[in-house]
């Protein structure tokens, strides 16, 4: 079985859900930022985080690792770091 691919994209929602919560703030708070149910939000996160390949992290560690990895992957952008220009 293959590794997967190095970039595995995240849906238009799932990288707004991680943005918004790139700064430790509560589900229900990630959750009035997008307009959408706590529960839609923990579903959304959880996905990403299959996607970056950060489940097998303990749970209080699983979103800053899923941040940094897309932030490295460029499939977020944080507050405060500025955007690359990609040529790919």
């Amino acid at each position: 079985m293959s590794p997967g691919p190095a970039r595995m994209p995240l849906t238009p929602r799932q990288a707004q859900a991680l943005t918004a919560a790139a700064d430790g703030a509560s589900l229900r708070t990630v959750a009035a930022r997008l307009g959408t149910t706590i529960q839609q939000v923990a579903s959304l996160l959880s996905r990403a985080y299959q996607r970056l390949d950060v489940t097998y992290l303990p749970r209080d560690q699983r979103r800053a690792a899923a941040v940094r990895v897309a932030t490295q992957r460029g499939l977020i952008t944080t507050p405060g770091q500025p955007k690359e220009n990609s040529t790919k």
